[in-house]
């Protein structure tokens, strides 16, 4: 029997059992702390971790040095495992990946906008923070992706299939309305301020209808593509819902209102100039059979910078501007820029500050929040010109998908947050 481990790169390998030491040392030092036993592995993670997530979900109790570079490492060793389990599944590594994967970052904000807005009851809040959100996101992501798995490549008809999928998405819809809305709904902050779940309910029911009604706009994805993208798109709808719920009893100043337009029309903006201009230089790479970044199938890297030809020449002409037209790419980029906006308009102009301590350290540099506004722009450049001049072979499209959506999420996911907060004054 073939065995998937023999498909794996080394470094795919160490990554596993990476994770594997560190769900290790996490049980043990929970499990040392519940029986009472004194040692320094629990304290440290308590200090540094655990205090740090229950702190956020009652205030705003920040970063320190230790979770934020522990966070990163640990994100990278799952974009290499993920990215490993994905090439072995066959799940598509195509840009309609990306697309369906968006509605859970407009997901993840939504939520802890929620969280922020103390609409959540104590026992949901703390998961709605930083890292619990981000597992909770890929939890509901797995599950719609596993419920649709068994149908990808199906050779039923078409109509039947659609049936399945739009089932299996409003079922999940209804389990999170279920899971949230009754905690939303029982809060202590909808209690006190008599907020009205009338508006939650209208975009709730507006999410379970979604499947059916958004059958040919997403007809283009794969069963699990699209099941994914309607899963996270109604509990977006959800969230949102539950956000209008409480703007309507507790009306933001008006002068909150302009933000969100910057924040989100001025990155919208960089991201359709660049699909524009990296349009015709991807076409016609397109027509050849290639795509910028991404090596034929069977060609390594080494054997890619050795050889010599015209189609080798004409990659090489066309891939920065090609890279531009990649959703992954410009998505990633705008959303960069997004969140250096959504900062310094909340911190310079409206008073809120830093709560990320390498942030934080950009920003006290000049004392403004636009010194980190230009960082993250630099970094959005950052990642077009790796993307665009990197060569991933034909097996690694899964790592390049997840690195980019990774570089992705980490810039738009909090800079809607931030300015979503904003505008609520929360």
């Amino acid at each position: 029997m073939h065995s998937p481990l023999e498909e794996m790169y080394s470094y795919e390998r160490w990554a596993i059992n990476a994770l594997l030491v560190a769900v290790f040392l996490v049980a043990v030092g929970v499990g040392l702390h519940e029986i009472g036993t004194d040692n320094p592995l629990s304290e440290s993670l308590y200090q540094h971790y655990l205090d740090p997530i229950v702190g956020e979900s009652s205030g705003d109790s920040g970063y320190n040095y230790y979770n934020t570079i522990t966070y990163a490492v640990v994100l990278g060793l799952f974009v290499v495992v993920i990215s490993s389990w994905l090439r072995h599944l066959g799940i598509d590594p195509s840009d309609a990946s990306v697309i369906a994967l968006l509605p859970f970052v407009t997901w993840a904000a939504f939520g802890e906008i929620v969280e922020d807005a103390e609409m959540f009851g104590t026992g949901l809040a703390p998961y709605f923070v930083s890292p619990g959100i981000h597992f909770q996101g890929a939890f509901w992501v797995v599950l719609a992706g596993a419920a649709a798995y068994s149908h990808n490549g199906s050779k039923a008809d078409d109509e039947w299939v659609s049936a399945k999928i739009e089932s299996i998405a409003t079922l999940m819809i209804l389990l999170q309305l279920v899971i949230y809305g009754t905690s939303i709904a029982g809060s202590s902050t909808v209690s006190s301020d008599q907020i009205s779940m009338w508006p939650m309910l209208l975009a709730a029911s507006a999410a379970l209808l979604a499947p059916r009604l958004m059958r040919s706009s997403t007809s283009g994805f794969t069963p699990v593509q699209r099941t994914v993208y309607l899963v996270g798109m109604g509990g977006s709808m959800i969230f949102l819902g539950a956000l209008l719920s409480y703007s309507a009893a507790n009306p933001p100043p008006t002068e909150n209102l302009w933000p969100p337009v910057v924040v989100i029309g001025v990155p919208a903006s960089l991201a359709f100039v660049m699909h524009t201009q990296g349009k015709p230089a991807a076409d016609e790479l397109a027509s050849l059979g290639f795509v910028a970044g991404i090596l034929p199938p069977g060609l390594t890297e080494e054997e890619y910078h050795a050889m010599s030809s015209p189609d080798k020449d004409l990659i090489e002409e066309l891939r920065l501007k090609a890279s531009m037209a990649q959703p992954l790419i410009f998505l990633a980029v705008a959303g960069q820029l997004l969140d250096g906006l959504a900062t310094w308009i909340g911190i310079d102009i409206f008073g809120y500050h830093e709560k990320h301590v390498l942030s934080s350290g950009i920003i006290d540099l000049f004392d403004t929040a636009l010194t980190f506004t230009a960082v993250k722009l630099g970094l959005g450049a950052l990642i077009w010109y790796f993307f665009a001049m990197a060569n991933f072979e034909h097996r690694q499209q899964h790592l390049r998908l997840l690195i980019g959506v990774a570089m992705l999420v980490v810039g738009m996911a909090p800079g809607l947050r931030d300015v979503g907060r904003l505008a609520l004054g929360v």
